[in-house]
């Protein structure tokens, strides 16, 4: 297995929350390019989950203790994914994953995207395995996650260039990889390089108005109950005050703002092809049925009808 090891610094920690986007009407033409991105956390799993599958390539980042993986059979053995480690999943690569184990949060981003081909990212690829497997204690690409989440979190559409400006320094990290030799071995089980790249450093998040401390509440609980009660009692506010203010600064209820949020996530998800009862728990729906009814009522189409008419338009 390509174990490689990123080195350097440990950069501030970031707050949890889920942020991220699936860009839908960039040219299918320009290659690399970033199609999703996620940045948040979740609650563990009860078991391990059904085979995960994309079309696309997939950057899977542990930020914390990550349970376990295996690739490419079900008869493969679990690998662990501690902090630090990211599993680069070339198009078509079954995986399965087991948070069961935890005790708390599992942390994680990840980054689909198209042209990894074209970026050179096969040559890296053990020939013995269907992923390449990749240790970056130093957290270095990281903070490339976390801003193509949030660029998508805060801009939609319109953050594509931000978030494919932090695709390219990403790709340029792993384009710093040695080549594998052609008989797959190396002489050491892990390789150490990304030495020669400086510090991405800290990020000083902007100050944050109401709606935005509403939606940093909301994000880490995307999977919960939520109330405006709830809400308001963390932002030290009456419900009625709160609800005002916020549709008065955001054009938009609160509870509309956060069905919003639990979509976004949704179509991430979708994308990563979970199952629907899945992704019904990861979005506060009580099961797959109540998931699907409220998807078609907010995005205007059955979620197999979304992945479905995503894939097709994202054929050459």
């Amino acid at each position: 297995m390509e174990e490689i090891a990123f080195f350097m610094y440990n950069p501030a920690s970031m707050k949890p929350a889920w942020i991220g986007h699936t860009w839908t009407t960039t040219p299918a033409a320009i290659l690399p390019r970033v199609v999703s991105a996620q940045y948040g956390e979740r609650p563990p799993a009860a078991g391990p989950t059904n085979r995960i599958f994309n079309k696309l390539w997939v950057l899977d980042y542990a930020r914390s203790d990550c349970g376990l993986a295996r690739v490419g059979s079900p008869r493969s053995a679990w690998e662990a994914r501690t902090a630090g480690t990211v599993h680069l999943y070339p198009p078509g690569t079954p995986y399965w994953e087991d948070t069961s184990a935890l005790r708390g949060p599992v942390r994680e981003a990840w980054v689909i995207f198209a042209g990894g081909e074209e970026a050179g990212l096969r040559r890296l690829a053990d020939p013995r395995r269907r992923f390449m497997r990749i240790s970056d204690p130093a957290r270095l690409l990281e903070p490339h996650l976390h801003e193509m989440a949030q660029a998508g979190a805060t801009a939609g559409e319109a953050g594509f260039w931000r978030a494919q400006s932090e695709l390219a320094a990403i790709l340029a990290l792993l384009g710093s990889f040695p080549e594998l030799p052609s008989s797959g071995r190396q002489d050491s089980e892990v390789r150490q390089v990304g030495a020669g790249f400086s510090p991405a450093g800290d990020r000083a998040p902007a100050g944050k108005g109401l709606v935005e401390a509403a939606r940093e509440f909301f994000r880490p609980r995307l999977a919960e109950r939520i109330t405006i009660a709830a809400v308001a009692r963390h932002l030290r506010m009456s419900p009625s005050a709160f609800s005002h203010r916020y549709a008065q600064e955001a054009g938009q209820s609160p509870m509309a703002a956060l069905a919003d949020l639990r979509m976004e996530l949704a179509r991430n998800l979708l994308l990563r092809g979970l199952k629907m009862d899945a992704i019904a728990r990861q979005t506060g729906h009580c099961d797959a049925f109540h998931f699907s009814k409220a998807f078609r009522k907010r995005c205007g189409m059955p979620p197999s009808a979304f992945r479905r008419d995503f894939w097709r338009h994202m054929r050459p």
